[in-house]
């Protein structure tokens, strides 16, 4: 059995099923990745996502410890119900997609909480044709929580907060589940996130247990709120925030440009804020669960949260309800939120793995920058991309030809950018499909990270980043 699927709870359906050949027809060249987006891009429908949104909402709450026992009421029904979802697309799917509960009773270390709380993770998957073990997750918090974090009772309609990312994340299959991509994407509605990220938690886990190559994951919780506190609008992009040990060149950063790129070639007009920060200040969400794994992890969130209806009571302000409710989200917003998903989704699972980048050095007898790297048998060509330190994403790109790569053994190829002084930029080199695809961007290790030495120790000692 692939050892990616060995979890019961997570790929048990898609194990039995056979790769799809997503070779084209002989003579027949591969649609264009920016087709194959294009046309997903149109499927996106915004009253999809307002009907998922309202529909949590009307379940009253779904803390992780409210009732169980009820088609109508708590996180019982809410996870019954997107089950269901999810199976209705898994049977237009042509039997590619499968749906599983990942269930356990996990550690809970909130003040007023129990030691262990059970939790049930709606988990969607759709399995790569040819490359179905290289994974990427995207997915929202189903659960919700009031002014009492451990109030599994009142109301707590979470329309924002997170039921707009669950609908994103459930849109998003619906108009992926129909296409066939090289890697397996899996869409989850996580719980317990309220609770100190608890779902998100044993998912990440159960994934590196599995020994699975989570190439990217994408959080979307707080996706649905573009009117600040300031009384200004905010609808135009999308913040991402990234994790990174040091530097600026962590997988998780490479997956946040990754995104941009997505947004600015398929979704015009709408752009990805790059944030090189976990998180928002202080706080935390369901990709790290997947950073501390070690897995590549972003975080779309929107640009100016409404802090006085989160995590509120449903009460009467000047006669009108008040608190997390869907009135006051903004579907379209949502909506251009998961077209840039759909399109970093789409490219990422399209493209070739990443090349992997061996060194980069400035030859002595002029300006040029020469970079040794891998590139993987799928890859069509290669793609390089540099930046100055001090810029936040890729500046400048040239094309395989004008780099003019040649062998130095049969998988290890040496490329020149002529006229790039090493000394003042990062370099980068991204692998392209036949189909236009590309995938993330791989850097080549900086030579001068340090080892901290405790305080009070003398000097430090060069080595890599632990």
């Amino acid at each position: 059995m692939n050892h990616l699927l060995a979890p019961s709870f997570l790929l048990v359906v898609a194990a039995a099923l056979p790769a799809q050949d997503a070779t084209p027809l002989p003579g027949k060249p591969p649609e264009l990745v920016v087709d194959v987006i294009a046309r997903a891009l149109r499927d996106i429908d915004p009253a999809r996502v307002e009907s998922t949104v309202r529909t949590l909402v009307g379940f009253g709450t779904r803390h992780v410890l409210s009732r169980t026992d009820s088609d109508t009421e708590g996180a019982g029904a809410a996870r019954k119900w997107l089950r269901s979802e999810y199976e209705a697309i898994a049977q237009a799917s042509g039997g590619r997609l499968s749906v599983t509960l990942q269930s356990e009773t996990v550690p809970c270390a909130r003040p007023g909480m129990p030691n262990r709380v059970p939790i049930v993770n709606v988990i969607a998957t759709l399995r790569g044709t040819t490359d179905p073990e290289r994974v990427y997750v995207v997915g929202g918090h189903y659960d919700s929580r009031n002014s009492a974090g451990e109030d599994g009772a009142k109301a707590a309609p979470g329309a924002v907060d997170d039921a707009s990312g669950t609908a994103v994340a459930l849109e998003a299959c619906r108009v992926l589940a129909s296409m066939r991509f090289p890697a397996t994407l899996v869409f989850v509605a996580y719980d317990g996130e309220e609770q100190g990220l608890i779902g998100s938690k044993a998912h990440a886990k159960a994934l590196a247990a599995a020994g699975a190559r989570v190439d990217g994951m994408i959080a979307c919780d707080i996706v649905g709120n573009t009117l600040g506190m300031d009384g200004a609008r905010y609808d135009r992009h999308l913040r991402c925030f990234s994790y990174a040990p040091s530097g600026a060149d962590s997988f998780g950063r490479s997956l946040a440009r990754a995104a941009a790129h997505a947004a600015r070639t398929h979704v015009p007009g709408f752009g990805v804020q790059l944030i090189f920060r976990g998180d928002r200040y202080g706080r935390g969400g369901d990709h790290r669960s997947f950073f501390d794994e070690g897995f590549p992890a972003v975080r779309f969130s929107e640009p100016r949260e409404d802090f006085s209806r989160q995590h509120q009571d449903v009460v009467l302000r000047d006669g009108k309800p008040y608190g997390d409710l869907p009135d006051w989200a903004d579907f379209a917003y949502s909506a251009n939120v998961c077209r840039v998903v759909v399109a970093t989704l789409a490219e990422l699972a399209s493209a070739p793995p990443a090349p992997r980048v061996i060194t980069a050095e400035l030859r002595r007898d002029r300006y040029d920058t020469e970079v040794v790297y891998e590139l993987p048998a799928s890859a069509a060509a290669a793609e390089f991309v540099w930046r100055l330190t001090t810029d936040a994403d890729w500046t400048h790109v040239v094309a395989q030809a004008q780099a003019a790569p040649k062998a130095t053994r049969s998988d290890r190829w040496l490329a020149t950018l002529a006229g790039v002084c090493l000394d003042d930029v990062v370099v980068g080199v991204r692998s392209v499909g036949a189909d236009g695809s590309r995938s993330r961007v791989a850097t080549p290790p900086e030579p001068d990270r340090f080892d901290q030495r405790p305080r009070g120790a003398a000097g430090q000692t060069q080595g890599n980043d632990k």
